[in-house]
């Protein structure tokens, strides 16, 4: 009998103790979803935290709510401005939901190694974590939050930096490959662009970056381009069309839509949903030690316009339509390329990872100097199309 109540007192004593430290995890801690960085008036920074705000209610009833909260503090660093937020607010901060980190285009510009040395040393924040350059001050930024079509901030930021997959306007970038990019000697990193939307008229298919689009609604912000560095400084952006082009230079484009002249209208403009067929084919080799990049990228996809000029069901008129992508896509992706070595001298693409290979030694590679040598490169774009028409059309 001893023994026996011996086990029902170890029994009794597993069911009342289990869970009892965690049973109030969530009601004490406060979720970051979004981190906001710009640089402070008198400390080095200003850190800004979007903190969800939990509620039971019910989200059924189509009532807007704004269910987040933003906390800014002056400090002289990341972790410090995140013990100051703790000791002001009921909850402890927690970082492991967080989906965005927006720094300031003025901050960038200066240089961010020890922030992001910062952010991915933290263990709570995850690698996928997305990195975006606002063109204003990363606290307006998150005022300017306000999702529509989703309850949750979270998965607001999450979705909406994902439609990579079906616009080519921005690069789907975290901060696990901004990191590795920013420590590669083939490469240099890259981070979305944001901004707020100016809702002015801007002409229609034009080129444009975030803060410059005429789109209206309840939410201001808006990512459109990629933000470009040369090691940890901001050195230049690119639109939405040179980053289409940067998509198809890197084999990463998914879907996009582009729109052209009509060849056989030239008052009307003809719009094409694009993808790539294969794989993007890039060669590097030094000529007297220059650079030479030959690019072969090979496009598919359907016409999604349609007017009385186009016959899609003609061959001819189809051979004009692919002749005139392929001259689209080639001037656009040329322009990109001088623009990134010319004018940026930042080799976002990553050529320097064909160039490594050649090279015996680690020493030889560093000596080669590639980061600086890539601003004399020259380049052979060739783009081979194959579009066809969204329907089959039967003459009558």
């Amino acid at each position: 009998m001893k023994y026996k109540q011996i086990i029902l007192i170890l029994i009794l004593c597993i069911f009342f103790l289990t869970g009892c430290s965690n049973s109030a995890g969530v009601e004490t801690r406060a979720y970051v979803v979004a981190i906001g960085i710009d640089e402070g008036e008198s400390k080095p920074i200003k850190l800004s935290l979007q903190i969800a705000i939990l509620s039971s209610s019910d989200s059924s009833s189509g009532a807007q709510q704004d269910n987040s909260s933003i906390i800014s503090v002056e400090c002289s660093d990341i972790d410090s401005g995140i013990s100051l937020i703790n000791s002001y607010i009921s909850k402890q901060i927690d970082l492991s939901h967080c989906k965005a980190i927006i720094i300031s285009e003025k901050l960038a510009s200066v240089g961010i190694s020890k922030y992001i040395y910062t952010l991915v040393n933290n263990v709570e924040i995850r690698p996928g974590c997305n990195v975006v350059i606002s063109k204003c001050l990363a606290s307006d930024f998150l005022d300017n939050f306000k999702p529509v079509l989703e309850a949750i901030q979270s998965n607001y930021y999450e979705s909406i930096l994902n439609s990579s997959e079906y616009t080519g306007y921005i690069d789907d970038l975290h901060l696990s490959n901004f990191y590795s990019k920013f420590l590669s000697t083939a490469s240099e990193a890259i981070a979305i662009l944001g901004g707020i939307s100016s809702g002015e008229p801007i002409p229609a298919d034009s080129a444009y970056i975030a803060g410059q689009t005429s789109i209206e609604g309840k939410n201001k912000i808006e990512n459109f381009g990629t933000a470009v560095f040369k090691g940890d400084k901001l050195v230049g952006e690119l639109n939405n069309i040179e980053t289409l082009c940067h998509l198809i230079v890197t084999n990463r484009l998914e879907n996009a839509t582009i729109t052209i002249p009509n060849p056989l209208d030239h008052t009307s403009n003809v719009s094409i949903y694009i993808h790539l067929n294969k794989n993007t084919e890039n060669h590097v080799e030094l000529i007297n030690n220059y650079p030479y990049i030959k690019t072969r990228a090979y496009i598919t996809g359907n016409v999604l316009s349609l007017t009385s000029s186009l016959d899609l069901t003609d061959a001819e008129t189809l051979n004009m339509l692919n002749t005139s992508i392929n001259t689209y896509l080639e001037q656009n992706i040329s322009s990109y390329l001088y623009k990134t070595s010319k004018e940026f001298k930042s080799d976002i693409a990553g050529f320097g990872k064909y160039m490594l290979p050649k090279y015996l030694t680690w020493q030889d590679w560093i000596d080669s100097d590639w980061s600086n040598n890539y601003e004399n490169s020259f380049f052979d774009i060739s783009i081979e199309t194959n579009i066809q028409s969204g329907y089959l059309f039967n003459k009558i």
